[in-house]
């Protein structure tokens, strides 16, 4: 008989709604229908012996082979079925698990980045904070050595010739940030489509650490 088992049967059902039958698959129930599947073989092969003799003992040997031979494949073919999908169900697991795992490594690598961002951002404002609050006396020395030049051709002090320069190196780290965080994304959903089909995650191009971009 081609009777597939409860459990295998509920497999195929999810399957066909596509929906992977490896979140109702733990390892426990899997071990036990890999041990049926294995078991019920072995009675097929056995019973196809048994009958094999008693046909051999028989007037007309060879419709009763026929019949033994052809049961015995109806046997096997079921439970080749059932291993089948066992096996795609383990398979769709796996990628499942690989897909969970470079979504979390991507999404602690981006934790990581942003927090370094955040840093390193923090300390460009009190770099910049500082030197303003320390060359007000240098401005104050240069307008005093300058009075009596006219207005219209003086010079930008150094006070704000460094705050331009600053906020430009902000602007600069800034936008390295948003690349180095698109970059992370787009290998987070190339890994994730080819971990889906079973293939090996993408090799991305190196993505320049927090620190380093600052510079």
């Amino acid at each position: 008989m081609n009777v597939l088992s409860p459990m295998v049967a509920a497999f195929l059902a999810t399957a066909c709604f596509g929906i992977s039958s490896a979140h109702a698959l733990d390892a426990a129930t899997e071990r036990a229908e890999r041990d049926r599947i294995k078991a019920e073989r072995d009675q097929a092969e056995a019973a196809y012996l048994t009958r094999e003799h008693e046909c051999r003992q028989r007037f007309v040997v060879t419709p009763c082979l026929d019949r033994a031979r052809r049961d015995r494949r109806q046997s096997l073919e079921r439970l080749r079925q059932q291993q089948e999908v066992l096996d795609e169900a383990q398979r769709k697991q796996r990628a499942a698990q690989r897909i969970d795992e470079i979504r979390t490594k991507v999404s602690g690598d981006a934790a990581k980045l942003r927090e370094a961002a955040a840093r390193d951002r923090h300390k460009e404002v009190e770099r910049a904070e500082l030197m303003a609050t320390s060359l007000p006396s240098q401005g104050t020395s240069s307008a005093s050595a300058a009075s009596g030049v006219d207005g219209a051709t003086s010079q930008p002090s150094p006070a704000a010739h460094s705050a331009s320069l600053e906020r430009k190196h902000l602007a600069d780290y800034e936008k390295r940030q948003r690349d180095a965080k698109a970059h992370k994304e787009a290998v987070e959903r190339r890994n994730a489509d080819r971990a889906a089909t079973g293939k090996p995650p993408a090799r991305g191009l190196p993505v320049p650490d927090a620190a380093s971009a600052a510079y």
